[in-house]
């Protein structure tokens, strides 16, 4: 494929952001359109990025004959509601966490993935930050051994948009939102877990920290895979000091830690304070640990790299990043949530 991969998102505010700034480090790939429904926003992230064409209806945006991927980086709750109309009008698709909100919903993006034949890329990026490609690899070398227990958690204070804050648009708190993370990258290690233990906390008044969320605060899963690996995957709100993702796993021969948010070798001391640290810090007085390039460690800049060689048959698509990987993930999510309330062990199918 000699001309430009043409890309079009949808949201042009937090995720569209930095999917905008990533998709600028990709070759041959042009970001030519965006979609949003607040005009104001959309004419600031067309006048940013250069970006020369703003939809208010991403119905509009999708039947857009010169667009060949669109990127879905909006709430949600309307994540499955994109990525369906997208694929249906033979456009590839690009979607962030999480695939969708409800099981119906996931079963209906897989069923017209497979029926129109087009691309789907689970925008998973824990599955291409360089920390987790470099521990995979000494993994798959046997550097440590056999892999028997993993823990993965993403946390932070909490999520100031409305969209986190309510059941309807969110899927639920913490676990579907930040847990949904190291879900991701153990199951691109290590496939399907057989059972899934869960505990949050209920929402509401009953979070830890977090009263005027509908969903957990907190909350996290205990999966164990058929050749008795153990996994925990955590996601929190009540974490303060910035973003906080961290992967430890456990093998016969050794351990490996990784931290992906704090894992650099920047330190700085400022008495007033300066303008960025790291996603979700406080303040920047103190010493303080500042992301070097949050884009590139989080895997975002290497994960629509890959998504663009698939695009063009230069690579083959990663397996955590399918239509499929998608809904089996949301899966192990909602077991979670089924054992917390119902307070027993969920069995799934492996072979879904």
């Amino acid at each position: 494929m000699n001309a430009k991969i043409k890309i079009g998102i949808v949201g042009a505010k937090f995720a569209g952001s930095f999917h905008a700034e990533s998709w600028r480090t990709v070759r041959n790939v042009e970001v030519t359109a965006v979609s949003d429904i607040d005009d104001n926003a959309r004419d600031a992230f067309m006048k940013k990025y250069s970006i020369p064409k703003g939809y208010h209806d991403y119905m509009d945006m999708v039947k857009d004959k010169d667009i060949d991927i669109v990127d879905v980086c909006v709430p949600n709750f309307l994540h499955a509601e994109v990525s369906i109309a997208a694929m249906q009008a033979g456009k590839d698709v690009v979607c962030e966490k999480p695939f969708a909100t409800t099981l119906k919903d996931g079963e209906k993006i897989v069923e017209i993935r497979q029926k129109t034949g087009v691309n789907y890329f689970y925008a998973e990026d824990w599955i291409f930050a360089p920390a987790l490609v470099r521990a995979q690899s000494i993994i798959e070398e046997g550097g440590i051994g056999k892999p028997v227990y993993l823990k993965g958690k993403e946390s932070h204070s909490g999520s100031h948009s409305p969209f986190a804050q309510k059941i309807k648009y969110c899927g639920g708190g913490a676990m579907i939102h930040l847990a949904i993370h190291p879900a991701g990258f153990f199951y691109h290690l290590l496939g399907m877990p057989e059972t899934v233990i869960g505990s949050c906390s209920d929402g509401g008044q009953n979070n830890l920290m977090h009263p005027q969320f509908e969903g957990e605060d907190w909350g996290i899963g205990i999966l164990k895979f058929k050749d008795g690996t153990r996994a925990v995957i955590e996601g929190n709100y009540v974490t303060r000091g910035g973003m906080d993702d961290t992967v430890e796993i456990y093998g016969t021969e050794g351990v490996l830690k990784a931290d992906l948010t704090f894992g650099n070798p920047l330190s700085i001391f400022s008495m007033d304070g300066y303008g960025y640290a790291v996603e979700k810090a406080e303040f920047t007085k103190g010493w303080t640990r500042p992301a070097v390039d949050e884009h590139a460690s989080l895997g975002y800049k290497d994960e629509l790299a890959h998504f663009s060689a698939c695009k063009e048959g230069l690579e083959k698509q990663r397996r955590g990043t399918t239509a499929e990987a998608g809904f089996n993930i949301l899966r192990i999510i909602d077991a979670v949530y089924r054992s917390s309330r119902e307070g027993k062990k969920v069995k799934l199918r492996i072979d879904g």
